[in-house]
Order: C-alpha cells, then sequence, then structure tokens
C-alpha cells in the first residue's frame, strides 16, 4: 500500500531510524563479540554437551551434511569452537555449533573418539546472552530462516525481556519485534510449515488475525483445499469473516467503550502500512440491536406514538412485511412560505456544480418535507399508528406512521379487490355460420382441426420456415397485411421511427442507415405480388430464405426499458447481445451534448471512477456541468467506456442481480 499523504521530511525520518537501529545492531554485536574474545576456550567430552531450545537455528542440517562435518572433523579437528550456556541440570547446551556437536556424535558412534574424553572447544557465555549469540552466530554463517527469527525472538520474550528491549539487544526497531512476536503466538503447525516453507510468510501475518490456534489451523486448511496457495487477499478475508472493522460505521454508532465494557477484544493487524483493528463482529451486532432497541422506546415516548419495534432491516411493503403493516404516514402539505423554499431550493440544486453541493440542497429539501410530514400526523394519528426503527448500513433509520393489519383490515382489502375484478370490460365479435351451434363444440372442433394441422406442419420444415418468412414479411413489407387471414399467429412490428425519434442518434444514426440499406436491398429481390401467397419462397434457397427471415426477426426485438413505481426495468437483451459476442461500441459512443450533458456533475465523476480515471475525476467534478460534459466525452470516449447499465452484465453476477431485481419489482407492486 503507498501512501498517498506522506510529507518529504518522512524518508529522512525512516533514515535516521534505520540508521539508528544499524548503530544499535552494531554495538550489540561488538558487544558480543567482545564478550566472545574475553572469554576462555573450554574442552569438554561430548557427553557433557547437550541440544538446547536456545539455538536459534531450528532447521536442522541433514544427515548429508552432518556425516560430511564428521569426516572433516576426523580429518582436520574442529577448527572453530562452539558457543554453549551452562544449563540447571549440568550440561553445556550448545546455542551455536549444533553441526559440529551431531558431526562430534558421529565419530562417537563409530568408535573415533570417547565420548567422556574432553575434545570439543566450548566458549560458554551466560544463558541471558545466548539466545543473541546464537541469532548473530547463526546469521553469519547462514541467512537466518524468518521462522528461526521468530523463535528466537519468542525465547527472549519468555526470558522476561520486553519488545523494546529484545529489539535494543539484537538491532531491530520495536516494531519489527513485535510483529514476530505475534507471529511467535501461531499455531506450532503453522510455524512448522513455515520452516518447511509450505506457507508464506505474509500468509503467516494474515492468520494471525484470527483469534484461536484452531482458528488459525482451520482457516489455513479450508483455505488450501479450496485454493491449494490462497492469495493474500483471498486467506484476509476468510479470517476476518467473523470480525468488524472499528471504522465500520456500525462499530462507530455503539462506541468503542460500550464494546470494551461489555468485554469485547481488539485484534491489531500489525501487518497492515496503516494499523487495522478488528472488533468481534457478532457482539458488535449485537450491541447495535440493544442500542437501537432503546432508541426506539425513547423515540416512541417522546412522539407519542401508540408502538415502537426494532429489527436490523427496514420493513418492506411486500412479502411477509406487506401481510402483516401498511405504510399510513399522511401525505406533506407544505405551506406556501414551504414551497416557495423548495421552488428556490430546487433551482439551485439544479444549477449546482460540485456534487457535494447538491447533497446538500437535496438534503434540505427533505428536511422540509419531513418536517410538513410529520405536521400532519396529528396526537390521535400517532397514538393509533407506530414506528419502525432499523440500521441501514450507515445510521439508524425510522419509519413512521405504520399501521398494523388486523383481521378486520384484510376482509376489507380482499373484499375491495374482488370489486375492482368485477369492473372487466367485455367485447363481442360479429356473428359468424358457427354461432349456429354450441360454442363448446365450435371451440372442441376447431382445436382438433388446429392439432391435425399442426402435426402435418411439423414434418414439413421447408413449409414452416416459408410460411413464418412470409408472415413476418407482410409486417414490414406490405401495411394492408392486417386486412388478410394469416394461418400462423406469428407477426414483428417494426418500431424503428420510435426509437428513431428517442435515440439520441436518431435517423442519422449508424445503426438505422444500416438497417435502411439492408431493407431497400431486400425488397428489390421480392417477386411480383409476393404478398398474395407464400409458396414462391419454397422455390428459394435456404440461404436465401435464412437471410430475409432473419431481417424480419431482428425488427422485432425491443429492449426499450420503461421506468414504473420509481423503479427501470430490467434489460432483456442481456442474453441476445452475449450470443451475437455483442459491442456497443460498434455502433455508438457517449457525447457531451446527447448523454454526459444529461447527468449530474457526481454521476459524471463516477463515469471516471469506473473507467479507472478517479485521479482525473477529482480534477473534472470541479468543472462546471457543460466543460464536464464536454471532458468526459473526450476522455472517456478514448477509454472505451460505455455505461454499466446499457451493457450486459458478467455472467456470475447476472444471478444476483436478478434476484434483487425480482425483490424490488415485488416491493413497488404492491
Amino acid at each position: 500500500m503507498v501512501a498517498t499523504n506522506t510529507t518529504a521530511k518522512k524518508p529522512a525520518k525512516t533514515t535516521r531510524q534505520t540508521k539508528s537501529a544499524e548503530k544499535i545492531a552494531q554495538s550489540t554485536e561488538q558487544k558480543l563479540v567482545q564478550l566472545l574474545a574475553d572469554t576462555p576456550v573450554q574442552i569438554f567430552p561430548y557427553s557433557r554437551l547437550s541440544h538446547t531450545d536456545l539455538n536459534t537455528r531450528i532447521i536442522p542440517h541433514t544427515d548429508r551434511e552432518v556425516e560430511e562435518m564428521a569426516d572433516s572433523i576426523q580429518a582436520m579437528g574442529i577448527l572453530q569452537n562452539l558457543i554453549g550456556a551452562e544449563l540447571p541440570d549440568g550440561t553445556i547446551g550448545i546455542v551455536g555449533g549444533e553441526g559440529r556437536r551431531r558431526g562430534t556424535g558421529i565419530l562417537v558412534m563409530r568408535g573415533v573418539l570417547d565420548a567422556d574424553t574432553p575434545f570439543v572447544p566450548v566458549k560458554v557465555l551466560p544463558v541471558e546472552m545466548a539466545v543473541a549469540a546464537s541469532m548473530i552466530e547463526n546469521g553469519r554463517r547462514k541467512n537466518m530462516h524468518p521462522a528461526e527469527q521468530i523463535i528466537g525472538f519468542r525465547t527472549l520474550q519468555q526470558e522476561g525481556k520486553t519488545a523494546s528491549q529484545i529489539g535494543a539487544l539484537m538491532g531491530y526497531h520495536p516494531r519489527h519485534v513485535q510483529r514476530c512476536l505475534k507471529l511467535a503466538n501461531l499455531a506450532p503447525s503453522l510455524l512448522d510449515a513455515l520452516a518447511r516453507d509450505e506457507i508464506s510468510l505474509e500468509q503467516c501475518e494474515v492468520l494471525t488475525l484470527a483469534d484461536t490456534h484452531e482458528r488459525q489451523e482451520q482457516v489455513w486448511k479450508e483455505a488450501v483445499e479450496k485454493w491449494r496457495d490462497p492469495a493474500v487477499q483471498t486467506l484476509r478475508k476468510m479470517v476476518t469473516d467473523d470480525k468488524m472493522a472499528i471504522s465500520h460505521p456500525m462499530f462507530e454508532y455503539v462506541g468503542e467503550e460500550a464494546y470494551t465494557a461489555a468485554g469485547g477484544t481488539l485484534t491489531a493487524d500489525l501487518f497492515s502500512d496503516r494499523d487495522s483493528t478488528f472488533a468481534d463482529a457478532a457482539l458488535v451486532r449485537s450491541l447495535l440491536a440493544g442500542k437501537l432497541t432503546v432508541l426506539a422506546a425513547r423515540v416512541k415516548q417522546e412522539q407519542g406514538w401508540g408502538w415502537a419495534e426494532f429489527r436490523m432491516t427496514e420493513l418492506r411493503a411486500s412479502g411477509e412485511d406487506g401481510e402483516l403493516y401498511r405504510f399510513a404516514m399522511p401525505k406533506a402539505v407544505l405551506t406556501e412560505k414551504e414551497q416557495k423554499r423548495v421552488s428556490e431550493l430546487e433551482e439551485q440544486r439544479d444549477a449546482t456544480e460540485t456534487c457535494d453541493d447538491e447533497y446538500e440542497l437535496q438534503q434540505q429539501i427533505d428536511d422540509i418535507y419531513c418536517e410538513a410530514e410529520y405536521r400532519e400526523a396529528t396526537p390521535e394519528f400517532r397514538a393509533a399508528h407506530g414506528i419502525w426503527v432499523s440500521w441501514d448500513g450507515n445510521n439508524f433509520r425510522v419509519q413512521p406512521g405504520i399501521r398494523k393489519l388486523t383481521d378486520e383490515d384484510r376482509a376489507e382489502e380482499e373484499q375491495a379487490r374482488q370489486e375492482r375484478e368485477k369492473n372487466v370490460i367485455r367485447y363481442t365479435t360479429p356473428d359468424i355460420p358457427a354461432d349456429a351451434y354450441p360454442a363448446t363444440l365450435v371451440k372442441a372442433m376447431s382445436a382438433e382441426r388446429t392439432l391435425a394441422v399442426q402435426a402435418e406442419l411439423a414434418g414439413r420444415p421447408d413449409v414452416s420456415v416459408a410460411l413464418l418468412t412470409w408472415t413476418l414479411c407482410l409486417a414490414l413489407f406490405d401495411r394492408t397485411h392486417g386486412k388478410r387471414s394469416q394461418p400462423l399467429k406469428a407477426s414483428v412490428s417494426s418500431n424503428q421511427y420510435h426509437l428513431a425519434s428517442l435515440a439520441p442518434s436518431g435517423e442519422e444514426g449508424k445503426a438505422l442507415t444500416a438497417l435502411n440499406a439492408q431493407k431497400k436491398a431486400l425488397q428489390a429481390t421480392l417477386p411480383e405480388n409476393w404478398h398474395l401467397d407464400f409458396t414462391w419462397l419454397l422455390s428459394w434457397s435456404a440461404e436465401q430464405v435464412n437471410t430475409l427471415l432473419g431481417f424480419c426477426a431482428a425488427h422485432g426485438i425491443n429492449g426499450i426499458q420503461e421506468r414504473m413505481y420509481n423503479h427501470t426495468q430490467k434489460s432483456e437483451l442481456d442474453g441476445l447481445e452475449a450470443a451475437l459476442d455483442f459491442d456497443l461500441r460498434k455502433w455508438w459512443q457517449p457525447d457531451a451534448e446527447s448523454y454526459f450533458g444529461k447527468l449530474t456533475i457526481s454521476q459524471i465523476g463516477k463515469a471516471y471512477e469506473e473507467s479507472g480515471l478517479s485521479a482525473r475525476a477529482g480534477e473534472v467534478v470541479k468543472l462546471k456541468r457543460r466543460d464536464a460534459a464536454k471532458a468526459a466525452e473526450q476522455d472517456l470516449n478514448a477509454q472505451g467506456w460505455l455505461p454499466d447499465w446499457m451493457v450486459r452484465t458478467a455472467p456470475a453476477a447476472e444471478a444476483e442481480e436478478a434476484t434483487e431485481t425480482d425483490a424490488h419489482n415485488t416491493d413497488h407492486a404492491a
């Protein structure tokens, strides 16, 4: 993550900190070197030496390396002394030179050396310096594995040293030490996996956000089974799925004081560029529910409502809610002064140049309507109705004037529905010869005849396609087709002129020009009196028929999206566009006059962000709307940008969008 608000002084500060840490490290190493120089070498038998956890090298030498070391010692002796510390059991724990100790053991097993004969040179240090000496010694000989450094710091902590003391001793910034100690608290199995390079250090850092070893191991196991080598961000999402950032509006509303008072603990992410701290999501939601329940009771009492209820989600007008409640808040009646003020604010809003000003003005308008609405709710009305309190994702929301339905209410609504259904307009047809026979018989016989013709036609695909093509041609090339009886009930109505009157490109558009040219070419191929019969198509080739049929079918496409109950219908073109591998950019691109000029400043800014021009968006939203529209035409067309609601959705998002759309349609229809 790159910090965008750094100053020129910060790099200098980091450099000073780095130099300071280097000086500390050099000073520590110099002290240890001097201590080792002043410590005399003692010769110990192999039986007196032992392995110790004070040695920070947790990745052992291989058996082959130890065998080679034994051969070298047998041939040349031990050329460099070992470093050890006297342990409570009287043995000398080797903190530097474990490979040489094991090599000596091989010689004892071979019978080359006697286990009790003094042979191994060792410098014995105080225990409190042993770990530091081990880390420096091993680091000099071979770069330490991260797992070894983590274990080394944990050992120093267990000896009672603080992060600052460890940092001062080893020459690391306390922040680095804190991170290593955080990693040291990982499940032992994960640290073992880190030592074997079966898990990366970055993946381990993310897993520290899990509160228990069991949770850490569970998340890692599930992630490996699903993704084999899970990405860090994927792993982070899994680890924090039961947590909530303290920057979340829900936590901020509850408050840290109330959270900690309820026994909640905070988990800090020490490995992010900027500290991220998380809380227990379940506890936060529980505290929020309690706080909003109290809020609902207080509002009920203060405003005189008959009842109050709280639920995390808002009350809906459809579904189960629609069977139990009705929105009954009276409509706002504005005074002359209020109406004048609203008109002034709307003019200012439409002329504003920034989205912040637009939002502020709209908020003032909403406040006026809200005040007028509440004014209409008399004390008697409030006593007979209630309020619904919910959470809208950022703050609490109060829905006033809710009426609970009774059995009598439902009976009245059902009766009113039945009355509406009675008001049906009925039409009659002129008399025909078949009227002399019973209607049920006529209907039955016509069904029998139709089935017979369908069965016969189903075995003649050449006739079926010809009939379909001819029927559709009547709609496009012969205006009198409505007066002619047609056995095939298929039709297509060209809405090109209607579309051209609505579309910004009009009759000069690229798409309409192409359609008109194709129609003129096809019409020239039709034989004389083609409209009287369809059998002439039987002599055409399949390619000719398909070309004509395809042209006719295209005119039946209607993708106009209407808006009903303040909700725009979902486009019906998505599936067809996918089959065509359709790219709208081939036919149309938004321009300043017909598209961007119709948007608000904030919508233009959003378009820039969608196209990946977030930095440029900040400049454009400061322009006047007309200038912003011109800039958008130039910048966004260069990016090949199109409005997201004018292109088909990705398959993965299509199902989710369809579910949300159905839910909204049900709400508004009610």
